[in-house]
């Protein structure tokens, strides 16, 4: 997988994500979310971090469960662990032509800068954080105005270029955080919104979608609901 792609297909503020076989199965093999979590990419703390992320951006409610309850941060930390290449020679493209960063080191080095950004703001390990200090971080990056934004983002582009000339060239530790979070919300939406029980029960499920049916009322095409894809 090609790096430049990689970020734009995991969803670094849209939310997109290409549903290859691979990633399918982990959806499959996460539906429903064991008792202990146990992760295979990130640390048990980040793994704290993730799992309160994910509750907080789709919580439960009375009648439709929330991303945890569907086993997206396990889906999450299995999409870092099997899908992001670990070659180090990264493929070319029409904007990076070469670099040795990994896919996989980049999202480290992404919650790396949040564990210090989390443990500089509240003087704890992100082991002993609460969700409404996670809650607290979330809001700060994801909320952030349209210009501040921007800012980050051009952040990104100054790193992106850089890094073809200085494999070793730094990024913005705010503008890494405020992409992993951005990338997390992005797949906690996707991961939620693919998983059969929401799919097939909350969305809008047409077993075999594709008709096309004329002036007909909103109750008949799900009532406003998205289509489950």
């Amino acid at each position: 997988m090609d790096r430049r792609k990689a970020l734009r297909n995991i969803g670094w503020g849209a939310g997109a994500l290409v549903a290859t076989p691979t990633i399918l199965n982990i959806l499959q093999s996460c539906k429903e979310a064991g008792p202990v979590f146990s992760p295979a990419f990130v640390s048990a703390g980040q793994g704290h971090a993730l799992r309160s992320m994910v509750d907080l951006i789709i919580p439960n409610d009375e009648q439709i469960p929330g991303a945890v309850a569907m086993g997206v941060h396990e889906f999450i930390d299995s999409y870092w662990n099997q899908v992001l290449a670990a070659d180090p020679n990264a493929v070319k493209d029409d904007f990076m032509e070469s670099s040795p960063t990994q896919e996989q080191q980049f999202v480290k080095d992404a919650l790396a800068a949040y564990e210090a950004q989390f443990k500089a703001t509240f003087n704890k390990e992100l082991a002993d954080g609460t969700p409404e200090e996670f809650d607290q971080l979330l809001a700060k990056y994801l909320k952030a105005d349209k210009e501040q934004q921007e800012a980050y983002g051009k952040k990104m582009g100054e790193y992106l270029m850089a890094s073809k000339q200085d494999p070793n060239a730094t990024f913005d530790a705010d503008a890494q955080v405020f992409y992993l979070l951005s990338s997390i919300r992005g797949l906690t939406i996707w991961g939620w919104k693919t998983s059969e029980e929401i799919g097939k029960n909350v969305l809008w499920y047409d077993p075999v979608p594709g008709q096309y049916k004329g002036c007909i009322p909103l109750t008949d095409t799900g009532n406003g609901k998205a289509m489950s894809l």
